[in-house]
């Protein structure tokens, strides 16, 4: 009886794994779906109501790191604060240079601007989402065959 416990404990340990493994794939994907997210809302803002950014993100809610980071640059939006582990080189560079244009310059250019990026973010989010996906099913796989062979190793 305390083999087949130790066998599900070990089981589940190695499954607990693969998921703690595919976290930062997960809060990448989050993290663009909610810059995609917020680029939307603001686009429509910026169109119809015009209000101000820190007034935008008080009235919006997002998740996550992307939540935390808005928090972050509440009172001055040019702040740079992208120390976010899962984000490469490139994709901070991109979010430096996204936070500098918005809310720069007249509602005309913002939306410009921003109609602009739409295709970008959303290729962005796509490829987050994908390679979420494939690590995911990569890493569960992974989890569960080295519980399969701990048990037969076990047994």
């Amino acid at each position: 009886m305390l083999k087949v416990l130790l066998c599900v404990l070990l089981f589940v340990l190695c499954v607990g794994c693969a998921f703690w493994l595919t976290r930062k794939y997960r809060k990448r994907k989050d993290f663009f779906y909610n810059l995609d997210l917020f680029n939307e809302r603001l686009l429509n803002e910026v169109s119809y109501t015009r209000i101000p950014l820190p007034a935008f993100a008080e009235k919006y809610e997002f998740t996550g790191d992307f939540r935390k980071m808005l928090e972050d640059k509440k009172d001055d939006f040019q702040a740079e604060k992208y120390e976010f582990e899962y984000l490469t080189e490139d994709e901070k560079k991109f979010l430096g240079d996204y936070f500098r244009m918005v809310g720069g310059s007249d509602a005309a250019s913002q939306k410009t601007y921003l109609s602009a990026l739409r295709k970008e973010i959303e290729e962005r989010r796509r490829a987050s989402d994908e390679v979420y996906k494939r690590y995911f099913s990569l890493y569960l796989k992974l989890g569960v065959l080295a519980g399969l062979v701990l048990i037969i190793l076990l047994v």
